[in-house]
Order: structure tokens, then C-alpha cells, then sequence
């Protein structure tokens, strides 16, 4: 699997997860990556966007959580990044997963950042950037000349595989609730997604945002609601998995492991208490997600250690 190979030096210390910094959100941002990666647009020196004091910066068509350093580092880390999505170009299999619509624009560069400006950034240089929600027009435009680009520099039996992500907005920079501003997201990138997949044969759409959305609430998510649950999370991979080939069957459980559960003191407990098989089922999946929190947060300590 491509995307786990990973040789990029600096991979931030602000995520958990190694190779968290590498999140895609809009279309445009994903669009603009691939320009990089197949060679046919060079990223600026002029897009680090300078933050803090003395000469450090920022990358903002990374994820938030890649850190900060001087230009040279920076560029340095760019031209990594640059080979390490150029792999998904040449992949038998590339999956796009659109996650938001809301936009902005460096209107010095002309670019699309990745996130919202880091505050202290937007507060400086207030007229330097623009905010915009993306049209269906426009996510489709986008979508489109993505696929060009695979078609015209990936490996010819390339599958494309597109979905949208269930997570949805933290906020919005929209005048609308959040609740009706992350509907009008999701709402316009799956019928983007729709559309594309109409059009394209070597294009599938998986729903991981319907599988999601249309499952359990208690067994789909976090405690903070925005995050899905690892139970979930692995039902739609092995799902994704056996659909297209990597696997055969379904994982069974293996009986070793089912047996020792069931000699488990505290699992005995749970089960005891439990007033149904599904409610034995939430409380294990809050478990899972609890002590997951915190080897991810134990991860990311350690990181900002070493580092």
C-alpha cells in the first residue's frame, strides 16, 4: 500500500497518527497537490505563510498539525511531500475522499489553502485572503480535471475510487448554523461525487459517509460526535477491502481471542449489566474509543519529545 510508505523527515507533531499532516479537505486542495505531485505546476517558496516570531512558518496546504520551521526546511520537506503524492499517481488504486467546501484563497499565490488561515495570520494580513463556499459547478470542475490527471500521468488500469468523509465541519465561516452549513457540504460533494462517477467507467463511489450516517449513532461515533468509532472504522475497511478485491472473505474473530474475552473479569461485568446485545455492544465500543484516545494522545506526547 503506497500511502503508507511514508519517507517525508518531518511529519509535524500536532497529529496522533503518522501522516496525518498529508489530510486533503476540498476538492480544490486535493486538485492542487496532484498539480504539484505530476510536475505540472512547482510549489512557491511564496505559499508558506510566515507565523509566530522570528523566520518560522507554516505550510498551509498541509494539514494543521504539520508544524512549523524556517523557508529552507520547509521546501525541503515540500520536495518530500511532492514524491510521496506523486504515488498516488502511479498507484493501481487512488482513492479521493472530499471532506468540506468551505474555501480560501491566497490572493497573493492565487492558491487554495489546505484550512482556514492560521488566526494570527488572518488578523495580520486580513486582505491577503478570501473565503468562499465552492459551488457544485465548481467541485465538479475540480473533480474533473483530478481525473485528467490520473488518466493523463497514472498507470493506464488505474482505478479511481471516490468518497465522501462522514466527519463533519468543526465550524463554519458561513453565516449558517452548523448543522445546515455541514448538510450543505456533504450535500454538494456527494452529488459531485455522483456526477463523477457517472461519467468516468474506471470511477466507483463507496459510501463510507452512508455507511456512517445510517448506522448505530452510539456505535458510529465518538464521544465528541465528530469522529467515527474505531468499530465502524474497521467494518468499513474490511468492507471496502473484500469489494474490491484485497481480500477475500470476511475476517472472522479468532477463537482464541473470543475465548479469553470471555474470561475476562470486566468484559463478564459489562455483559452481566448489559439490558441487550446492543447495548453491550455500545459500551464496549466506548471503551475501545476511550483507551484508543489515549495511546493517540500518549503517541503524539512522545513525538513532541523525541522531536
Amino acid at each position: 500500500m503506497t500511502s503508507l510508505d511514508i519517507k517525508v523527515d518531518d511529519l509535524g507533531n500536532g497529529s496522533a497518527r503518522a501522516g496525518g499532516m498529508f489530510n486533503k479537505y476540498t476538492p480544490l486542495s486535493i486538485l492542487q497537490e496532484l498539480k504539484w505531485a505530476a510536475g505540472l505546476e512547482v510549489y512557491p517558496a511564496e505559499a508558506l505563510l510566515p507565523v509566530g516570531g522570528g523566520d518560522d512558518c507554516y505550510d498551509p496546504y498541509l494539514s494543521g498539525k504539520a508544524g512549523r520551521g524556517p523557508v529552507e526546511s520547509l521546501m525541503t520537506r515540500r520536495a518530500q511531500i511532492g514524491q510521496y503524492f506523486a504515488q498516488d499517481i502511479l498507484a493501481n488504486i487512488a482513492v479521493l475522499t472530499l471532506g468540506l467546501t468551505e474555501s480560501w484563497t491566497d490572493l497573493e499565490t492565487g492558491l487554495s489553502l489546505n484550512e482556514a488561515p492560521h488566526p494570527k495570520v488572518l488578523l495580520r494580513y486580513s486582505k491577503r485572503f478570501s473565503f468562499e463556499r465552492l459551488s457544485l459547478e465548481q467541485c465538479e470542475a475540480a473533480l474533473a480535471d483530478i481525473a485528467a490527471i490520473l488518466k493523463a500521468h497514472g498507470r493506464p488500469d488505474q482505478k479511481q475510487i471516490i468518497t465522501v468523509s462522514p466527519v463533519p465541519l468543526g465550524r463554519t465561516f458561513t453565516e449558517d448554523d452548523i448543522i445546515i452549513a455541514n448538510t450543505t457540504s456533504k450535500s454538494t460533494l456527494r452529488v459531485a461525487a455522483l456526477r463523477l462517477t457517472e461519467k468516468y467507467v474506471d470511477m466507483d463511489y463507496f459510501p463510507s459517509y452512508e455507511a456512517v450516517l445510517h448506522s448505530d449513532p452510539a456505535l458510529s461515533w465518538q464521544r465528541d460526535l465528530r469522529h467515527v468509532s474505531d468499530v465502524v472504522v474497521g467494518q468499513i475497511i474490511q468492507t471496502f477491502m473484500q469489494r474490491y478485491g484485497v481480500i477475500a472473505d470476511i475476517i472472522e474473530p479468532d477463537s482464541a481471542m473470543i475465548s479469553a474475552l470471555y474470561e475476562d473479569p470486566m468484559f463478564l461485568k459489562w455483559s452481566e449489566n448489559a439490558e441487550s446485545h446492543d447495548a453491550l455492544l455500545v459500551k464496549l465500543n466506548q471503551e475501545v474509543n476511550k483507551y484508543k484516545n489515549m495511546v493517540l494522545q500518549l503517541q503524539k506526547q512522545l513525538r513532541q519529545v523525541q522531536g
